[in-house]
């Protein structure tokens, strides 16, 4: 039986209960949905210290340290990245386990279930979680033994379309990727193409995140498409660049926001670019007003789109008195 997926906001809560019942936690999912990111996310959200580990790169020896002389006896001297302070409180971050050889597996064994290698203990306040690429992504990955896969729970990330929104739109994610990828929130993580493939880039979260930066930096979209194939795929990109022509069909984004227009366009595509323009334009309450007396034109499915992504944005909405207004014509809807 196939263990179910879960999506990246589920792993927060999940996480932090891991977290409290000093569980190892190992992170399955495919290259650049966020698996590193919510680990540091939620060590910062949670004060913690967090210890990030590239197994991958390490041989056994650099886990249990470099033997030494002591009183006539051969001891280890325990690597230097790995926590020492009794009083501290942290994550160690074991990233790429899956990729890491055998002997480093092995290796890790005794730390993962009694917080001991060697000569080495670790603090009480420190916590284990473990993560890597699935097996069918095409990455360097070797199956886990049985003993070590036994040491933990296992959680099954993917990428949801929704965790993503509304992690961009608080990040400020360009509104042309939020737009498209509301329209085709399919292509938010695409299969990992095989190695012969002529343009090996695909969609994940990450590439769409670092086309967000690259269109923030460049205007003329036609200028820098082999830029934009390069990094989510051929056949995405083009659908991308397809949609941004939209774009030069809609109304006026700053009369909406001021309240000076009701034009309302009559394509999905077109919706969901307005969308999520008006989001990134947002700026402050008064526009929300207009926004709440705008949504009431549009198709019920994106007037509360809307709403529910300018709440994301900014919380103070909802203490309006439009807001209440709104609710009561809308409220059974985005819930």
């Amino acid at each position: 039986m196939i263990t179910p997926a879960i999506g990246t906001l589920a792993l927060y809560s999940q996480l932090e209960v891991l977290l409290d019942s000093d569980i190892p936690l190992f992170i399955h999912g495919s290259p650049g949905i966020g698996k590193s990111y919510i680990v540091n996310d939620i060590a910062q959200k949670l004060d913690l210290e967090i210890v990030d580990v590239r197994l991958s790169q390490l041989d056994a020896v650099d886990l249990r340290g470099i033997p030494t002389i002591h009183n006539s006896q051969t001891v280890w001297m325990p690597p230097i990245f790995l926590p020492s302070d009794p009083n501290s409180r942290g994550i160690l971050f074991l990233d790429e386990l899956n990729s890491a050889p055998l002997s480093v597996q092995a290796a890790i064994y005794q730390l993962i279930l009694d917080r001991k290698i060697g000569e080495y203990s670790m603090p009480k306040g420190w916590r284990i979680v473990c993560a890597g690429n699935k097996i069918d992504d095409r990455g360097i990955v070797f199956k886990l033994p049985s003993p070590l896969i036994n040491r933990m729970v296992h959680l099954v990330l993917e990428a949801r379309f929704d965790d993503f929104k509304a992690w961009a739109i608080g990040e400020g994610i360009h509104s042309f990727v939020i737009g498209f990828l509301g329209f085709r929130p399919d292509l938010l993580s695409g299969e990992v193409p095989a190695i012969s493939e002529t343009n090996p880039a695909f969609c994940t979260p990450r590439a769409w995140s670092m086309l967000s930066n690259i269109l923030k930096k460049s205007s003329d979209i036609n200028k820098i498409s082999p830029i934009i194939y390069g990094s989510v795929g051929y056949g995405a990109g083009i659908e991308f660049l397809s949609f941004i022509k939209v774009y030069k069909r809609l109304p006026s984004v700053e009369a909406i926001l001021a309240g000076e227009s009701s034009d309302i366009p009559k394509e999905p595509s077109s919706l969901y670019a307005l969308t999520s323009a008006l989001i990134e334009r947002y700026e402050h309450s008064d526009q929300a007003k207009n926004l709440f007396e705008y949504s009431k034109r549009l198709p019920v499915e994106f007037a509360v789109m809307l709403i529910k992504d300018l709440i994301i944005k900014d919380e103070s909405i909802s203490e309006l008195d439009e807001f209440e207004q709104w609710l009561e014509k809308y409220g059974d809807y985005i819930l």
